[in-house]
């Protein structure tokens, strides 16, 4: 019984594997354009808030 069981267990193993193997390698979708570096404000306000940065650190 036990023989049997392990026979079982490796013809499913055996046929899993090879499903997985036949199965081809899609190319990765391309990305959007423009989508790279998003951010969620402003490049206005983010450039605003690093010269007032600079501006207090210098006067420090």
């Amino acid at each position: 019984m036990a023989q049997q069981m392990m026979n079982m267990l490796f013809v499913v193993l055996a046929v899993i594997v090879a499903v997985a193997s036949a199965q081809e390698m899609a190319p990765a979708p391309s990305p959007d354009v423009g989508s790279g570096f998003s951010l969620p404000v402003s490049s206005a306000f983010v450039g605003t808030s690093l010269l007032f940065s600079l501006v207090a650190l210098f006067r420090h």
